[in-house]
């Protein structure tokens, strides 16, 4: 009898671990359909509402610094700007970011996106083009460098700080993360240059311009649709209840939701690997080599496809900043030490829709479209998934065939 129950009790123990970890697994399932219910029932809540209803993004312009967010940003500024406030908005936005104590008149003030300083010299330091430039008659200036998802150049910062020492040299990101050492050079966060992000200071800024005009309704929901579309792009919930209602959750399952957190990358990871086994077969199957090399941790990665015979570029998909700003077009090996024939690389760069920022690594690019261009948003692991992502890039290496038929690739 005993021998029974010693034999009973080594199988129970030798059990246990598996036991406990099925317990984890069911506690986990049991989070992720708690969150699903809450995300459920608030997409009704916001189908209803109009919430899910946003201009911008409808428009597919929501990640383009210079049409969307230096255009928008801008004419906010602009004391003759159509929003009819005068220099309202620019009043607010020197309290909130100006540092270096400018006596600036917001009334005689002239604001310029992609303002041309010059062509950039040998050493990368003079030169090139400025997001937002705002100059007031006696040339105090407010100088901002706008970083949606674009990944710095080289001595920028330091270019745009040569044009203008005195003037408030803005760094703006979405997080307001710090620029590269490349691009700062020897310059002092604090002291030449000030980093902010959208996440907090321009949310801020532009809610302070929204109460502004609460009596103009077109100018105040114009302000509301910018809002909503920079808190969809630093992951903030628009639905109040709905990130207090998720948060408390997560809160009561802070062990679970961690477990679940540190695995999403794992996940996401062996998705994108099916993925590229699949994207590879199809551009097999068209006659095409292809490189998937998508590293989610990394820039300047991605998925690089080209035919045997050509000499001179490849078709390239790349991320410029981590999993995002995704961008498509005609990519060369590295131009210093493989450099095209200039009559080949003008009839590159004068394809049509060239982005207007084309380089010696990119003679002709465009930016990958919504919702495909950010890798970091469950919209496009949801177009990897069910197929859209496939049939979009499938859809893009075949437009640069066609557009380049007549040229030696």
């Amino acid at each position: 009898m005993i021998r029974v129950l010693c034999f009973c009790w080594s199988i129970k123990v030798r059990r246990l671990p598996d036991l406990i970890a099925l317990m984890e697994i069911y506690q986990y399932k049991h989070l992720l359909d708690q969150v699903s219910a809450i995300t459920e029932r608030y997409k009704k809540v916001n189908e209803l509402t109009g919430e899910n209803f946003n201009v911008f993004r409808i428009l597919k312009i929501e990640s383009s610094e210079v049409r969307m967010h230096s255009a928008f940003i801008a004419e906010l500024l602009n004391p003759n700007g159509t929003h009819g406030q005068k220099d309202a908005f620019l009043k607010l936005f020197v309290n909130f970011f100006c540092f270096k104590e400018n006596l600036i008149d917001t009334k005689s003030c002239k604001v310029k996106v992609e303002e041309h300083i010059g062509a950039i010299s040998e050493d990368k330091t003079q030169g090139g083009r400025i997001d937002i430039i705002v100059t007031d008659k006696q040339r105090n200036q407010i100088i901002i460098e706008n970083k949606i998802y674009a990944g710095d150049q080289q001595h920028q910062l330091t270019r745009y700080y040569n044009h203008s020492f005195n003037a408030d040299l803005i760094y703006l990101t979405l997080d307001g993360r710090l620029p590269d050492d490349s691009s700062k050079g020897e310059l002092e966060e604090g002291i030449h240059y000030k980093c902010y992000s959208y996440k907090h200071h321009i949310l801020n800024w532009l809610e302070a311009c929204r109460k502004e005009v609460t009596v103009n309704p077109i100018v105040r929901e114009g302000l509301t649709h910018y809002i909503n579309l920079i808190k969809y792009l630093t992951n903030q919930s628009i639905n109040q209840n709905m990130q207090e209602e998720l948060s408390d959750l997560l809160k009561s399952n802070i062990e679970a939701s961690f477990s679940i957190f540190e695995n999403l990358d794992k996940a996401c990871e062996k998705i994108s690997d099916d993925f590229g086994v699949i994207f590879k077969s199809e551009c097999k199957k068209m006659g095409f080599l292809c490189e998937y090399k998508v590293d989610l941790e990394s820039r300047y990665n991605g998925i690089f496809v080209w035919m045997p015979e050509w000499k001179h570029v490849s078709i390239g998909f790349q991320f410029q900043n981590y999993d995002k700003d995704f961008i498509y077009g005609l990519i060369q090996e590295d131009p210093n030490k493989f450099v095209i024939a200039t009559d080949i690389r003008v009839k590159f760069e004068s394809l049509p829709n060239n982005a207007a920022k084309s380089s010696l690594w990119w003679p002709w690019y465009r930016s990958v479209e919504y919702p495909y261009n950010n890798w970091s948003k469950y919209e496009a692991w949801k177009a990897i998934l069910n197929g859209d992502m496939k049939i979009y890039l499938l859809e893009k290496i075949d437009e640069i065939v066609k557009m380049t038929k007549n040229i030696e690739l």
